[in-house]
């Protein structure tokens, strides 16, 4: 406590040197505790259900020149899936879709939102329950069954009010009046950002959905048994792939299974530039932390005659470096506590920025293992701040080097040019990496932007339109639909062109098929060529 004391002492009789120094460390320290924040939302903290290490999605990939790793599941192999298999609990089909929501009365503008269609055994996968109300069941899952829905939390306090009368109330889904049977909680993000969720049951009543070869986008995930491993499960589900590969050589030559952990598939490709960030950040800790030490060092060699005097009254080498560690500690704590204010700062502008359908980014907090990483690194900057200042410092301080002043001051200065050299060189050696990855991320930044897109993006302008299926329930509808939204655009001051499509570009949405060239030899089942489809209106080009 005496050092505590002392150490207070010694730092509020220098503000000017203790502010510099806390702020420094507060800004190293800060940066990092704000991208491991990230880092645990993301990769490091587990998803939000029970046991969510069991949970694995499963997906279709095609071998081949012309295959993919990930594609959507085919509604039939699904089903053939769920039967083989013996290392999941079970499986289910999931994918998001955009709907249209909006109020019985019709007072209310219509929303359009994301939707989950779900077969009825997916929240029990999830082993999420309900907030409110029932689950689907699975007479809800049947072709002809009421028309029901699970609306999200989200929708439940904005729309209803938060109303513990919710169960049976009626909303319109698509034009479509359906019965809300539960709220789901937050929790259930997957798919990604949904608010509504519904059967698969209204897509079985139409023949072409339950083609072995239609693929509606659709992804399967499943919980993996306690005895089972993701090895085993990849290994049953390539012998169950190549048994219908073999009784369906027409639609299923070539595809197999890709398993992966949920967590993975959700933010594995953001893996490497969370990694990418950690080490920059890294590097900025490092050069405060060398900043602050050379100040340390500054002022503990100022010290010297004080520090001499109190070796003479018995103090021993290690009292001298024990307080100058205390006094780093303290500033390096201080720093700490500026650092998760700057952080909190920091992740509301990160939240602001990353696009909300960035899955996890959202999730972002500062929450006790970030605090504790927090403490720790703040705890190892004192050490990094302190040790070798205070080592170097507490070897000057004698009272024979005090006594021949003129001795002293020629050793302690070449003491001091040295120690500040090899920082010197440490700063210097640390800003030239981060200074270089800064320049090849800029140099990638501006090589993106010059890579062509296929069309000049300036003044293009996209929307989003869901159609109410109940409403435009033939194509003469629908194309008499959009040749009236599209002569009304065309209109408005200021558009020169406008066009439909159901592809844009970078919309991330699974449109997907093989073709075949007239006048060449048909492909072998499994080999045809796959492209990207989009189908758009004339004016598109």
């Amino acid at each position: 406590m005496n050092d505590l004391r002392f150490a207070l002492r010694q730092l509020f009789k220098k503000p000017a040197f203790t502010a510099i120094a806390v702020i420094t460390l507060a800004l190293g320290i800060g940066a990092n505790t704000a991208i491991f924040s990230v880092v645990n939302a993301v990769l490091l903290r587990p998803l939000p259900y029970p046991h969510s290490e069991q949970l694995v999605l499963l997906r279709e990939r095609l071998l081949g020149p012309a295959g993919f790793e990930s594609g959507s599941v085919s509604y039939m192999n699904y089903l053939d899936w769920r039967a083989a298999q013996k290392s999941f609990t079970d499986l289910a089909l999931a994918r998001a879709e955009r709907v249209s929501l909006s109020a019985l009365d019709g007072k209310s503008a219509p929303e359009a939102i994301r939707a989950a269609r779900v077969t009825a055994n997916y929240l029990s996968i999830l082993q999420v329950p309900p907030l409110i109300g029932r689950d689907f069941s699975q007479s809800d899952d049947v072709p002809g069954a009421a028309k029901v829905a699970l609306i999200s939390e989200r929708v439940w306090r904005t729309r209803f009010g938060a109303s513990p009368a919710i169960v049976g109330q009626l909303l319109n889904v698509d034009g479509v009046p359906r019965e809300i049977i539960g709220v789901l909680s937050q929790r259930v993000r997957f798919p990604r950002s949904c608010d509504v969720f519904l059967p698969v049951a209204d897509l079985r009543a139409d023949h072409d959905f339950l083609a072995r070869g239609n693929h509606e986008a659709f992804s399967a995930i499943g919980r993996l048994k306690p005895s089972a491993t993701l090895q085993q499960a990849r290994a049953e589900l390539d012998t169950i792939a190549a048994d219908l590969a073999r009784r369906y050589p027409d639609s299923n030559t070539g595809r197999q299974v890709s398993v992966k952990l949920l967590l993975e598939y959700s933010v594995g490709e953001y893996r490497y530039l969370l990694g990418v960030l950690l080490g920059a950040v890294a590097c900025v800790f490092l050069i405060a932390c060398a900043n602050v030490a050379n100040l340390q060092l500054a002022r503990g060699l100022a010290r010297r005659k004080e520090l001499a005097v109190r070796a003479a009254l018995g103090a021993s080498r290690w009292d001298l470096a024990r307080q100058m560690l205390v006094e780093s500690g303290v500033v390096a704590l201080l720093g700490g506590v500026c650092a998760v204010l700057i952080a909190i700062w920091s992740l509301d502008t990160i939240r602001t920025l990353v696009p909300p359908n960035v899955p996890r980014f959202q999730e972002t907090n500062i929450d006790g293992l970030v605090l504790g990483i927090t403490t720790a690194i703040s705890v190892f900057a004192g050490f990094l701040v302190g040790a070798w200042p205070a080592l170097r410092v507490s070897n000057t301080a004698s009272v024979a080097s005090e006594l021949h002043e003129e001795s002293a001051r020629g050793t302690s200065g070449a003491q001091r040019q040295r120690a500040r050299g090899v920082l010197v060189i440490a700063q210097v050696a640390l800003a030239v990496v981060l200074l270089a990855a800064a320049g090849l991320t800029l140099k990638s930044f501006w090589r993106s932007q010059q890579v062509p897109l296929g069309f000049d993006p300036r003044g293009v302008l996209t929307m989003t339109v869901a159609l109410p299926p109940a409403r435009y329930d033939s194509p003469e509808k629908i194309v008499r639909f959009y040749d009236q939204l599209l002569e009304k655009v065309r209109r408005l001051p200021g558009v020169s062109a406008a066009a439909i499509c159901n592809n844009a570009p970078f919309d991330h949405e699974e449109w997907d098929s093989s073709f075949h060239i007239t006048g060449t030899p048909p492909d072998r089942p499994g080999q045809e060529p796959v492209s990207e489809m989009a189908i758009v209106s004339p004016d598109y080009f």
